[in-house]
């Protein structure tokens, strides 16, 4: 099998898009998605694909981040992707992204596989990728992968569906399928509903850092309306995103965003202004998206994040501790666990230094490490700081984004 690398810088590129699509890989990698980045954060990105005879059948996506204090950094998420996999095909996908450091003159490169490449994980490490688990470097926006998550088998039944819930959760659809509440698809008109219910849950939200025992508010993945209707004019297009709203005598009290992509579709964010919970209806509106999703012919109905150590207590024959309670997302993720399906451990972050960053390791991987933990704090401080100026992106202020 002859192969044949290209580069491709173009902001839209279909054939490439659709391979990503066939690759069953995550609309992160499309250059639909990186235009919306491009366009909202001034983010570039390039790809390489292989191609054989003519065909993409392996390739990646890596977007270029300029950071304030190292320069530009790589990033790859959910990649590289691979309509077959072959060791000689691995081998040169990954030696590939180690050039690229290189070819861009990158401080370093961020790998997030998907969590269906565990084969690629030798490879990663042969060319001197460092795997990072937790998450170590500074966390650039742009749906940076979790650490876990649960997948829904919508191959399964209707009833397998509900036979793997907890009881609670299939009496909060009874009763939400039972009362006034309705669920519709939401077009580009609904953005600003949506973005305000959204925008006000998040803030709503507060957790207990467990390394300063601090409490902190959640920051909003999609930090403005302007963002949001980007990423919908990119992706609505192809099919990529999808509102669904729910509604009680016309009135919209709650939303969810979606993606649907391949043969996955992602439930990523939730909206609520707190009224009618009588109704049930974040079971409700859950349970028509994952029937809605079934019947659309997706796989699997992905929750997009959960908290592991959550998880692994729910599972054990062991009261869950007041502490953990306290954590990032422990309601969203017993909610989430209500549902059943099965729980997906994410791989990580691998990541590979230029030669201008190798003294940072070679002096202490102690002394890395303290530096990026002092990074971490001024990256969230400064974000925390600025967080009700509307005009103010990371790293600096522009035009209002409202």
């Amino acid at each position: 099998m002859e192969f044949e690398i290209e580069y491709c810088h173009e902001k839209l590129n279909p054939q490439w898009d659709d391979f990503v699509n066939q690759a069953n890989a995550e609309v992160i990698q499309t250059t639909a998605w990186a235009n919306y980045e491009y366009e909202y954060m001034g983010r570039h990105a390039v790809r390489f694909y292989v191609k054989n005879e003519g065909t993409i059948i392996a390739g990646c996506q890596i977007s270029i981040v300029t950071d304030k204090l190292l320069g530009d950094v790589g990033l790859v998420r959910s990649g590289p992707c691979f309509i077959t996999k072959t060791p000689e095909l691995m081998i040169l996908v990954v030696s590939e992204l180690k050039k690229s450091i290189q070819i861009f003159n990158l401080a370093y490169l961020m790998v997030y596989p998907d969590y269906k490449e565990h084969d690629l994980i030798p490879f990663l490490e042969r060319e001197k990728f460092v795997a990072r688990f937790p998450f170590f470097h500074p966390p650039y926006r742009g749906n940076v992968k979790t650490i876990g998550t649960l997948f829904l088998d919508l191959s399964l039944s209707t009833e397998g569906l509900l036979n793997q819930m907890h009881n609670m959760r299939r009496r909060g659809i009874k009763k939400g399928l039972n009362s006034p509440f309705q669920v519709k698809h939401g077009g580009r008109d609904d953005l600003k509903v949506f973005f305000d219910l959204y925008h006000s849950t998040v803030r709503k939200n507060k957790f207990t850092d467990p390394n300063t025992n601090k409490t902190t508010d959640w920051y909003p993945e999609i930090e403005s309306y302007r963002e949001l209707c980007q990423i919908w004019d990119n992706l609505f297009p192809y099919g990529w995103v999808k509102l669904f709203l729910g509604t009680v005598d016309d009135e919209v009290i709650c939303g969810a965003l979606t993606f649907p992509f391949g043969k996955i579709f992602r439930y990523t964010q939730w909206g609520w202004n707190g009224k009618y919970d009588k109704y049930h209806i974040s079971d409700a509106i859950q349970w028509e998206m994952i029937q809605w999703a079934k019947s659309n012919g997706y796989q699997y109905y992905d929750f997009c994040e959960i908290n592991l150590k959550v998880a692994e207590a729910y599972h054990s024959s062991e009261p869950i501790p007041e502490a953990l309670k306290a954590t990032r997302f422990y309601g969203p993720t017993m909610f989430k666990l209500h549902f059943g399906g099965i729980i997906i451990k994410n791989l990580g972050e691998y990541v590979c230094y230029s030669n201008k960053m190798k003294y940072l390791i070679d002096t202490s991987v102690n002394d890395l490490e303290q530096l990026f933990d002092k990074y971490w704090d001024f990256f969230w401080a400064e974000k925390n700081f600025f967080r009700d100026r509307q005009e103010y992106k990371f790293g600096h202020f522009s035009n209002p984004l409202v």
